[in-house]
């Protein structure tokens, strides 16, 4: 990785550099070839080196005509006499074959994982930086093109947005407004979107502050219960609030100090973009935001995967400062922090439901990368009458790419697999006695949004679940009905 994502060395930016190192590690993928069936970018980038071998047609049909599998010594004699090529494959592929290899990556990072060549292997390969730097790179030459601009201006568009929510969500979904949004932001017309909030969880959370006679979040040392500050999230804060607001509640609940200031996006829709500069931005504001409750022993807490993992691992590789690494190394995602919490002795395990319930959880993609184990599906499994099947399915969507119009398609395809398998989990509650009720979860909200899309059922994320069945065993408890928090 060094000298392929250090945005501070001159090589980072020079696309004769870059070119080289694409065509390096293409080399190294196609010897490999273990992430064959990852993601779109290794097929195109695979078929099309296949595509333009000279011998591969005279190599297939002495294969072919043999009409039947072979043992390696029989392939062999089939092969006498083809040709070999010692060329190096990669050399036959274009700019815009590479170019294609780039953008059909949506940076979901499960090649990272798998690889048998990242750092610290000499090959130092990691294939969605280099990815990443191509965007940056072509940014720098061509400009961020107007679609990135747009979908990484989460912020605007949410304050804006939920401002007039009632003229925000008819646009959304009204024929004409989607053709216009396909025409200037390249989101495909077809696609669902978020609703807008009428009220923003920054709002909720400084109204909730004021009405219990408390001031603006400030870090506290002396305090000797867990503390957290909650990183809500663009997504939680603007389409939507009730995850965080559950998170509030649960995190509440089980003796956590909590803070909640507000924050900016993440930074992954520009980073994703090409946008380095507005990344580092939100970057580096989130930081001057979380570094003061970092330094005061605070834990920081975020129900999106994706998120977190910008905060852990994207931060520190961005920023290069021990105040972003101390940061990193405090970040927990959600769920992780809850079982660490029971694993501690101080989660209530009060929790009920109007089983049974089965729960279909769709892992994100984020969440595996991160190596922090299926946390949320494990608090789940706490709630009686609860049985947790895992939907371990990339969903296609990662973010932005799976609106933009030249990617819809393909990422509708991409999920096809996650989408029957919630199908088989439906038939299966339909057919035992009694039928338990089939519930879609997912930790990452626009992986819901998707799943949403191509099951038809609403997906919910795994903290509100978690809420329901405390307010559920709250209500045993009293005679009543489950209850809102006051």
């Amino acid at each position: 990785m060094a000298g392929s994502y250090d945005l501070d060395e001159p090589q980072f930016w020079s696309p004769d550099a870059l070119d080289a190192e694409l065509r390096r590690v293409a080399l190294i993928c196609n010897g490999c070839r273990l992430c064959h069936n990852l993601c779109p970018s290794f097929p195109a980038l695979f078929g099309r080196i296949d595509e333009l071998d000279p011998d591969r047609e005279a190599a297939e049909g002495a294969l072919l005509r043999e009409g039947a599998p072979m043992e390696e010594g029989e392939a062999a004699h089939a092969l006498a006499g083809v040709v070999v090529s010692t060329e190096d494959p990669v050399a036959r592929l274009s700019g815009a074959d590479l170019g294609r290899v780039v953008d059909l990556c949506y940076n979901c990072k499960l090649c990272f994982p798998i690889c048998p060549y990242v750092p610290p292997h000499e090959f130092a390969l990691d294939f969605p930086r280099l990815m990443l730097r191509a965007k940056a790179v072509r940014a720098a030459e061509e400009g961020v093109r107007l679609e990135d601009k747009l979908l990484g201006a989460t912020d605007l568009l949410g304050s804006i947005s939920t401002k007039i929510p009632g003229l925000a969500n008819w646009a959304s979904h009204h024929a004409w407004s989607r053709r216009l949004m396909e025409l200037t932001a390249g989101i495909h017309r077809d696609r669902n979107l978020p609703e807008w909030a009428h009220e923003t969880f920054d709002a909720w959370w400084e109204g909730r502050q004021e009405a219990r006679g408390e001031g603006s979040d400030r870090p506290s040392a002396e305090d000797e219960r867990p503390k957290a500050v909650l990183f809500s999230t663009c997504y939680g804060n603007y389409n939507d609030p009730e995850v965080p607001e559950a998170a509030v509640e649960v995190l509440e609940r089980n003796g956590v100090r909590l803070a909640a200031p507000p924050m900016r996006c993440c930074g992954m829709p520009s980073l994703d973009g090409g946008d380095v500069q507005q990344c580092l931005e939100q970057a580096r504001e989130n930081l001057s935001r979380l570094g003061p409750f970092v330094r005061a022993g605070y834990a920081v807490v975020s129900p999106n995967p994706t998120c977190t993992f910008m905060l852990r691992e994207e931060y520190p590789a961005l920023l290069r400062t021990e105040e972003a690494r101390a940061l990193g190394a405090a970040t927990r995602d959600l769920g992780e922090y809850l079982f660490a919490l029971r694993r501690a002795g101080k989660l209530d395990a009060s929790l009920a439901s109007a089983g049974p319930v089965k729960v279909a959880y769709h892992v994100p993609c984020h969440l595996k990368v991160q190596r922090v184990g299926l946390r949320s599906r494990d608090l789940l499994e706490l709630i009686p009458g609860v049985e947790v099947e895992l939907v371990d399915r990339c969903c296609g969507m990662d973010g932005t790419w799976g609106m933009k119009k030249e990617f819809y398609e393909l990422s509708l395809g991409v999920a096809k697999r996650a989408t029957r398998q919630v199908a088989e989990l439906a038939e299966e509650c339909a057919a035992a006695e009694p039928p338990p009720k089939l519930v879609v979860v997912s930790d990452c909200q626009l992986a819901a949004l998707q799943l949403e899309k191509t099951t038809g059922r609403q997906v919910a994320h795994p903290i509100v679940l978690l809420r329901d069945a405390y307010r559920a065993a709250d209500a045993a408890r009293s005679g009543g009905e489950p209850g809102k928090e006051e």
